[in-house]
């Protein structure tokens, strides 16, 4: 490739300056962050557009003279097809020819640059102190041009109808950063910066942000960040690329409007890890300022709720977030490292002591560890954080459901939950656990509402689902749970809690070898799974297999924890009265995750005219109607 070459070639969307080495969008010229041997890569198709280059002839092309694997020039073609916009399979670009190589196909519009400006030689030697500043004045001066014939083209582009400023986005989803090459990949930084940068968003006045826990389904590298912004029903996109080599960091983004594809704004960022957190907030502050129609430099200067501006204790709890998001018991003791350290490197950082508050919870609720251990621990941890920082809406929904599933303080968290709704409305968690709460109440359609609600701030997420379809079976609706406990498993067929509960309203429908299967696919401990095999095997006629089984969960018992309720659900399926009696009064003495649907699971129906049982929902506290009968 001749480098002296000032030729500009317009393909599409996009605009190539071979002479200064740089892709722009045709619309807006905004520039495109590439690596050098992308660029060459891309350069050298279009050189070329039309011929088939085999992967030998670009290696050498791109890599003279260098011994590299074909693996490069594979990555370098996947980092350009994401760059212009190409779905999987798509090639409106660059195709590739099976078992030869690559070819451009694109229509390209070839055209010599403009002359660039000529400039008075100077003498060489010093340079006098005036012929800096004159230099330093030239170069200030250029620079007020730029903006001011950036910020006219603005105002032309959005105030020809006679307004002031474009409509105002409210929302956005931040998709996950991805690395520039797949090589490059570090998960726990790239979910931890936007878990940050939805954090950073969502704490500004008047946007609403689509979680991390539906946005980090789009952390493929080839995603098509239109497509997931139209999924997540967000007007907005941020797109975003890191690169991290040491402590070096390259962060790129760019900003679209879902509607028709319009990049609002793009830019990189250069500079080290510790530099990271600057970085984010002048990403969020300007993303605030374009989408919103009054921007506010008030608004502009805020903080993210809760952080910290120490970045080592940053990356560690990037860390622990990405170990909690796998919900595994070795995954969360990770977690608990990662945030302790964290706390360790800056006690102030709110975010970190609700991190560590979550791990708890999970390990609690899931009967993964005893709940006298870990709920206590979690209610500490998050009563630090709101200290530190009272308005963290997560740390009240986490609050509150320490207080529903472990102090039955039903009252405390209902008003922890609307606190959090009314701090952060685009969070779903608070209505999640609302409807939860509801539900245990007999009020199954209100809970129902919640569960909408929160469905409604993140249309994909499988929990709202899967928790309506829970709501639905202690219902005794057996049918409409079937269907949301489908629907989730259709999004995404994983989660171990909704085999179960599908399995649970199989084996109370009659289908008993339908349950089973459902078990069978449940991995690692979630709320009553210790029990299901044997209830299905009691249930279905098959008593010795039952009773084989109740030996093993009480042998399991005595090693680890094992809520006392799933050993009580077994012991009621057999008809032993007595001992399931005795079980869920040590369930009571555990502070059992799953009592608060005491009166309604269907595993205890038998017992309903026993007082003792009756007697044991009301020490639950929460049923306040007759049992059924």
């Amino acid at each position: 490739m001749d480098a002296d070459k000032r030729t500009v070639y317009e393909f599409g969307d996009f605009i190539l300056e071979s002479g200064q080495r740089r892709l722009l969008r045709r619309d807006g010229g905004e520039p495109i962050a590439l690596t050098a041997r992308a660029f060459d890569t891309l350069l050298h198709l279009i050189e070329h557009r039309g011929e088939t280059l085999d992967k030998d002839t670009l290696l050498r092309a791109i890599w003279p003279g260098v011994v590299v694997e074909e693996n490069s020039l594979t990555q370098s073609v996947s980092s350009l097809r994401q760059v212009l916009g190409e779905t999987r399979g798509e090639n409106r670009y660059i195709a590739t020819v099976p078992r030869k190589g690559y070819r451009f196909v694109g229509e390209v519009t070839e055209r010599a640059a403009a002359a660039a400006p000529t400039l008075t030689a100077t003498p060489a030697g010093p340079v006098a102190v005036d012929s800096k500043r004159s230099l330093r004045l030239l170069w200030v001066t250029a620079a007020v041009l730029v903006v001011s014939v950036a910020i006219a083209t603005f105002i032309l582009q959005w105030g020809a109808d006679g307004h002031s400023a474009p409509p105002a986005i409210q929302t956005v989803a931040v998709l996950p950063f991805k690395p520039l090459l797949p090589t490059e990949r570090d998960e726990s930084l790239e979910l931890g910066m936007t878990e940050s940068m939805i954090a950073s968003l969502g704490a500004r006045p008047g946007l609403m942000t689509r979680p991390l826990s539906s946005t980090r389904r789009y952390g493929s590298i080839e995603r098509d960040p239109l497509v997931a912004g139209r999924a997540l029903n967000a007007e907005s996109v941020l797109d975003g690329s890191l690169q991290h080599h040491g402590d070096q960091l390259r962060v790129s983004v760019r900003l679209l409007r879902v509607a028709d594809g319009r990049v609002l704004w793009t830019h990189q960022f250069d500079g080290s890890v510790t530099g990271i957190l600057d970085v984010q907030e002048q990403i969020s502050g300007k993303v605030a300022d374009i989408l919103s129609s009054r921007p506010n430099a008030a608004d502009r200067a805020l903080p993210t709720l809760g952080g910290t501006k120490d970045s080592t204790a940053y990356l560690l709890y990037a860390n622990g977030r990405y170990a909690l998001a796998r919900s595994t018991e070795p995954s969360l003791v990770l977690a608990i490292g990662y945030f302790e350290k964290a706390i360790g490197r800056d006690p102030q950082f709110a975010l970190a002591h609700v991190g560590l508050a979550e791990c708890y919870v999970v390990l609690g609720v899931f009967g993964m560890r005893p709940p006298a251990e870990t709920l206590p621990r979690a209610r500490d941890a998050v009563l630090k954080a709101l200290k530190i920082e009272p308005r963290l809406a997560g740390a009240y929904a986490t609050l509150g459901q320490i207080k529903m599933q472990y102090d039955r303080d039903w009252d405390g968290a209902e008003t922890d939950f609307a606190r959090a709704i009314a701090l952060n409305p685009s969070l779903s968690e608070p209505h999640l656990n609302w409807g939860v709460l509801l539900g245990m109440r007999g009020e199954p359609d209100r809970g129902l509402e919640e569960l909408k609600q929160a469905q409604q701030l993140e249309p994909l997420l499988t929990t709202a689902k899967t928790r309506t379809g829970s709501l639905l079976y202690f219902a005794r609706r057996y049918d409409e749970a079937i269907a949301q406990i489908t629907e989730s498993l259709a999004l995404d067929d994983r989660p171990g809690i909704a085999h179960a509960l599908l399995g649970r309203v199989y084996l109370h429908t009659g289908r008993c070898d339908l349950a089973l299967a459902e078990f069978a696919k449940t991995r690692g401990p979630t709320p009553g799974s210790f029990g299901d095999v044997g209830q299905a095997l009691a249930l279905s006629g098959h008593r010795p297999e039952a009773l084989a089984e109740l030996d093993r969960v009480l042998k399991l018992s005595t090693q680890r924890y094992v809520s006392a309720v799933d050993i009580a659900s077994i012991y009621a399926s057999l008809g032993d009265t007595d001992n399931a009696l005795d079980w869920l009064d040590r369930a009571l003495q555990q502070r059992a995750s799953t009592l608060g649907f005491l009166a309604q699971n269907p595993a205890f129906d038998g017992l309903h005219d026993d007082p003792r049982f009756a007697a044991l929902v009301d020490r639950v506290g929460l049923w306040k109607r007759p049992l059924a009968k």
